[in-house]
């Protein structure tokens, strides 16, 4: 009895944590993200801050991403909060010791440490939305941002059914409601109550603000952690650094270097014994 009860759960724990996202790539360099060459575009005086696939949504050293969504009055911004907090360093450690050359890439980035010097799409993109109009500045791995770009496609574009289950995130009630979207099935808690609509990533268009979504494998999972209220300013990545572009472009090289970092660099090891292996498993988030 004992040893079936502990099969049992050890079959529920693997079925929490197996669908992960795989990281591949180095994080890119901090000046081909021009990270210090942001200019102010906007104030938001409410945002939400959004744990990505937390181990433990308490704890941020579990996370991928500690995320957040701005909204202002003209543009609303989904964009990596961990990235934003290493960049003050960045430039405060980079004024302090009058340094000329690149700073360290991602010493200062928080959550899990296996995943710190590691590139996703998700954590170096940032996400913009000016009326109906989405745009992403995505910036590549170290080695590829050469295919720095940005795209603008209509928004929002899934197509959501509202579901009559709640549960109450941060104190709010929830609504849940499903949709279809580039491959994908997802499931999203919202709030009516929360002053802002949207939510993480591209996610919007319910009547309400997002506070968790997943897709139906829990492979990607964002959770709410926090609303705040005071005053956010939001940047912007200059234009010189992300050539226009198109979705489907872009999309292609983010999963490209996601399966295949180190062939696409063309890197040569003079000791091939100790180059990576090749190919490598890859769950996209969108998959079309």
């Amino acid at each position: 009895m004992k040893r079936n009860l502990l099969l049992l759960l050890l079959a529920l724990y693997s079925c929490l944590f197996y669908a992960q996202p795989k990281l591949d790539g180095e994080a890119p360099i901090r000046e081909k993200r021009g990270y210090d060459q942001r200019f102010v575009i906007d104030t938001a005086k409410v945002r939400v801050l959004y744990a990505l696939n937390a181990k433990d949504i308490k704890d941020e050293n579990t996370y991928i991403d500690l995320a957040k969504l701005e909204v202002g009055k003209r543009v609303r911004k989904y964009s990596s909060e961990f990235i934003a907090l290493s960049d003050i360093e960045a430039m405060k450690w980079k004024k302090a010791n009058n340094w000329k050359d690149n700073v360290p890439k991602t010493f200062w980035i928080g959550g899990r440490k296996e995943t710190q010097e590691k590139w996703s799409e998700l954590v170096y993109s940032d996400y913009f939305v000016r009326g109906n109009q989405l745009t992403e500045y995505a910036c590549m791995p170290l080695l590829l941002e050469r295919n720095n770009g940005q795209y603008t496609e209509p928004w929002p574009l899934m197509k959501w059914t509202l579901g009559k289950q709640h549960q109450t995130i941060l104190g709010h009630d929830c609504q849940n409601a499903t949709c279809h979207f580039r491959g994908r099935d997802f499931e999203a808690w919202f709030a009516t109550d929360v002053p802002i609509k949207g939510g993480p990533w591209k996610f919007g268009g319910l009547p309400g603000c997002i506070l968790k979504v997943y897709d139906k494998d829990k492979i990607y999972v964002w959770e709410a952690v926090a609303i705040e209220r005071g005053t956010f300013k939001i940047s912007q990545y200059p234009d010189k650094l992300y050539p226009k572009s198109t979705r489907e472009t872009i999309w292609k090289r983010q999963v490209k270097f996601s399966k295949d970092y180190w062939n696409c660099t063309g890197v040569i090891w003079l000791d091939p014994t100790r180059a990576p292996k090749g190919h490598k498993e890859f769950e996209a988030l969108e998959l079309e």
